[in-house]
């Protein structure tokens, strides 16, 4: 965290950057792969990454919550406290919230139809988590460069 603001240090903000790519990548290469194998066009290669691309998914994701957790006593609070940006911020961890929920009940759920609908809402939520990590630091920098 910089003094001058609420403004991330840039290896904080890189690193956490660096794990929303790799879940990204993971996570959208192993749907397509998934898909793929379900329709029976994958090619054997697609077959024999998905079960690492999860792994990879998996880990990426325990390292973006423990990313976001060193977040909450200087960013989320000092934020929170000086009302800056509070509404994107909530929608944002809630979006994170529901990701990390519906990763966990995909994992260990066994009811194939509520698996299929946390399947769609964890992916499409997946595929959108960047477009509202981007909307959040967009606000963000814009409502500090105006005070």
């Amino acid at each position: 965290m910089k003094r001058r603001g609420l403004q991330l240090s840039r290896r904080h903000r890189w690193t956490l950057y660096t794990f929303s790519v790799v879940l990204l990548v993971s996570g959208a290469i192993w749907a397509w792969a998934h898909y793929q194998d379900e329709s029976g066009t994958a090619d054997p290669l697609l077959r024999g990454i998905a079960p690492w691309l999860l792994k990879v998914h998996g880990l990426a994701a325990m390292g973006f919550v423990l990313l976001l957790g060193t977040l909450i006593p200087v960013h989320i609070r000092h934020s929170w406290h000086a009302n800056k940006n509070r509404v994107n911020g909530v929608f944002f961890l809630t979006a994170v919230g529901l990701l990390t929920v519906s990763g966990y009940l995909l994992y260990y759920l066994g009811d194939e139809t509520v698996r299929g609908y946390m399947s769609r809402v964890h992916l499409w939520l997946g595929l959108a988590a960047p477009l509202l990590l981007g909307w959040h630091i967009f606000l963000g920098r814009r409502a500090t460069a105006w005070k």
